[in-house]
């Protein structure tokens, strides 16, 4: 029973506002281009890439200010623009990357008092040569020339409680690091902590331009009050995932609003040029954003988030959803209501089809290996079924009687002719350029760096090489990472690795590196320390250590009791707390069931630091590079794999419909060699390719598929008529990829280029490759 009052439509319409301001009010947008695109195989590079989204690392830039050739930054401007920062909201703290202050202030408040437990990793081999006469001799020398120096304050304080100065040679080479990266005074950096996440775009946006703003307003004051304004400028550059982090939403953003409002007008073009009607495109329109919604709210619910590239994507989805509709009001337009239902019911089975064998195209792109495409997938997969219900059971109410019936386009019927009246030489021409692309597939180029897929961010890559360059040679993105179950055994396992680094670094394997150590150590190696120095704190020794204090004219009293009493160790807590904290922060990254830790790495040889590694658990070389690479790969055969699966259950499915192999394979030839040949132009051009265009290909046949079958089944009986239903859905997907062309993002715009071309070329093929039966 067909109900003709006006109750579906105005029932549509009452929840469609409503649909939509649940959308805009509920669904947490995410643009985080790195959740997209990148998820860890294993627990330490989950935990690895989780802190870079949300933890420390995440929300940390590196500020580096450029004086000019032979200047130097005055300490005067960086002292009163560090204030301006600090009162900035948002902003944690910020100081110096070589900042000694609280590093002076935790060796005499903390480190002093526990230099019997952290002065060494190789207690043995220290306290061997520790306590011989010569050796106590010269350190006595020692503590009375530091006494005697510009440094003799923080002396008195340090001895107190460590009269050996164990505490001194313990960060002894960490000194020298220092002097290392501070040797060029041109540049002053600074790590700028901030309390939201780096992926919180706009906020980040809102400090990143108080930073210039406070940055170009003490410039102003400080060379007005000098008058040095006309001969000395400084420069300020910003690095950090919070960058990157606002570049890509920005970009992300601009996308999402262009291409939505490009797409929109070109299909409003569109429909007015092939139905002439306001009236229609208002009801094709409402029927599509009340899809978009649905598949928005869907996947909110189901990801608590929807990212914005999925929406920048899903646009295309205007496109897709669009040839239901556009399909039924080509051949229904002009009729009654009942014969309006009995006509869709007629090409439902069609639509049904068409729209599974689409669904399978985005199921398989979930199963990619990108993270973002399995939202990607349920939200296509949700709008297309949601705008084939409607288009079944709605659209007929929203129509109209009065319209006049579609009349197929001249050059359809020129385009079906010129195929049928050439088909043995068209499909001659069809099967050499297939063959010819077959013999070029071997020449397939593959992308393997995951990097040039996102081009438009090279240009902060580059500046971030030039900052990281200025701090220290440190290679970045290069580090050895430790894992264990609580940070006791991570510190535990990063000690024998220390010792490993240190071989390599005698051999000139290694530059440098830079661990925890002496910041922090474990509790183990604490107690071991603790227990061989007070064995070896005999009172033959205690007696030579006062001798020489003796021989140097040093209190006795004072300084030669060695009271290195047992005592809780260091623990962790306390480090982190104290002003030494935030320079070992980001090196121990916790969970409640992994501990990390990274050791930085200088210039090494990256086979020779594997090799001398291979044979300890838990500790892996990782190179950012070579594990987006391995992603690239990993990725390339999901998609290949994908793919085949994709359109073997698009064979299958064809094959149980048709109950003929011939005619499966007539319905999908359209599709698969519209893809062949597309493949052998880019393999005869030495385009490289990445899994992105396998999964355009697959996006691209799923649609063919469609076009096949509507063709193949003709239910409307008239074959020029079925065409141009097809011709008029062909041309509202092609626009609507094309306008990815005119993205900013690399991945839109290979989506873009892939499956516009394929669409296009597989409509084109239909005539001439399935035989319907009103031919």
């Amino acid at each position: 029973m067909i109900m003709k009052s006006p109750l579906p439509t105005l029932f549509f319409f009452i929840c469609l506002p409503l649909l939509i301001f649940v959308a805009i009010f509920t669904t947490h947008l995410k643009t985080d281009i790195s959740a997209f695109f990148i998820a860890g195989n294993n627990a330490e590079e989950i935990l690895l890439a989780s802190e870079i989204q949300s933890g420390t690392l995440s929300r940390q830039y590196i500020l580096s200010i450029d004086a000019g050739e032979g200047e130097q930054v005055a300490t005067s401007f960086t002292s009163a623009w560090l204030t301006q920062l600090k009162s900035i909201p948002g902003v944690v703290d910020v100081w110096a990357v070589d900042e000694k202050k609280g590093a002076i202030n935790a060796l005499s408040t903390i480190y002093a008092k526990h230099a019997a437990q952290t002065f060494s990793l190789n207690p043995e081999r220290e306290l061997a040569t520790l306590f011989t006469d010569s050796a106590l001799a010269a350190r006595a020398l020692a503590l009375k020339q530091a006494l005697l120096s510009p440094e003799g304050e923080l002396i008195k304080k340090v001895v107190v409680n460590d009269p050996l100065l164990l505490s001194l040679s313990a960060f002894k080479d960490l000194a020298d690091q220092l002097k290392n990266k501070t040797s060029n005074t041109r540049y002053a950096n600074f790590i700028l902590e901030t309390t939201m996440s780096g992926m919180n775009a706009p906020a980040q946006l809102a400090i990143q331009e108080k930073i210039q703003a406070t940055f170009s307003k003490q410039t102003q004051t400080d060379f007005s009050q000098k008058r040095k304004a006309s001969t000395l400028e400084y420069q300020l550059d910003m690095t950090g995932i919070p960058m990157f982090s606002v570049a890509t939403q920005s970009m992300i953003a601009s996308d999402i609003k262009f291409i939505t409002v490009l797409s929109s007008v070109t299909l409003s073009l569109l429909f007015l040029f092939v139905f002439r009607s306001f009236r229609l495109m208002f009801w094709v329109f409402s029927l599509l954003i009340s899809v978009i919604t649905i598949a928005v709210l869907v996947t909110n619910f189901i990801f608590g988030s929807v990212h914005g590239m999925t929406l920048a994507i899903g646009s295309t989805l205007i496109g897709i959803c669009i040839d239901y509709p556009i399909h039924g009001l080509v051949l229904t337009q002009g009729f009654r209501l009942e014969q309006r239902f009995s006509l869709l019911k007629k090409i439902s089975p069609s639509l049904l089809m068409g729209a599974l064998t689409t669904l399978i195209g985005y199921i398989a792109l979930g199963f990619s290996g990108y993270p973002g495409f399995q939202q990607v997938a349920v939200f296509t997969g949700t709008g297309i079924m949601i705008s084939l219900l409607l288009t079944r059971y709605l659209f007929p109410y929203l129509e109209t009687e009065n319209a006049q019936p579609i009349e197929p386009y001249k050059w359809i019927f020129k385009w079906i002719n010129f195929c049928l009246r050439f088909r043995s030489a068209l499909l001659f021409l069809v099967l050499f350029l297939s063959l010819a692309s077959v013999v070029q597939l071997d020449r397939l180029q593959w992308l393997q760096d995951l990097q040039q897929l996102t081009p438009e961010l090279d240009y902060l890559k580059a500046n971030d090489k030039i900052i990281r360059d200025r701090m220290s040679s440190m290679e970045p993105g290069r580090f050895v990472l430790i894992s264990d179950m609580t940070a006791e055994l991570a510190l535990q396992r990063a000690e024998g690795v220390y010792k490993r680094l240190d071989g390599l670094k005698k051999t000139g394997r290694l530059k440098d590196y830079f661990g925890l150590y002496p910041w922090l150590i474990s509790e183990h190696q604490q107690l071991t320390n603790q227990e061989q120095l007070i064995q070896a704190l005999t009172p033959e020794t205690r007696q030579r250590w006062q001798n020489a204090l003796d021989a140097q004219g040093l209190s006795v009293q004072r300084l030669g009791l060695l009271n290195y009493d047992e005592q809780p160790p260091l623990s962790k807590d306390q480090v982190l707390k104290s002003s030494v904290g935030r320079l070992v922060s980001n090196q121990l990254l916790m969970t409640k069931q992994h501990a990390l830790v990274l050791i930085w790495l200088a210039a090494h040889d990256p086979v020779e630091v594997q090799g001398a590694l291979s044979d300890l658990e838990h500790v892996q070389y990782f190179s950012q590079r070579d594990v987006l690479n391995r992603m690239t790969q990993d990725y390339q055969q999901r998609a290949e794999w994908a793919l085949f699966v994709g359109l073997c259950i698009i064979v299958l499915m064809l094959a149980w419909r048709y109950k003929s192999l011939f005619m499966t394979l007539q319905t999908l030839a359209p599709a698969f060699l519209a893809a062949l040949l597309i493949l052998g132009l880019w393999a005869w051009t030495g385009e490289e390719i990445s899994f992105l265009h396998l999964i355009g290909f697959l996006l691209a046949v799923a649609i063919c598929v469609d076009y096949g079958i509507f063709y193949q089944e003709n239910r409307s009986g008239d074959l020029s008529l079925t065409y141009h239903a097809v011709a008029v859905s062909m041309m509202t997907s092609a626009l609507v990829f094309s306008c990815l062309f005119f993205a900013q993002t690399s991945t839109l715009q290979i989506l873009a280029k892939v499956v516009s071309c394929g669409v296009l070329l597989g409509f084109l093929l239909c005539p001439l490759l399935i035989t319907s039966k009103q031919e």
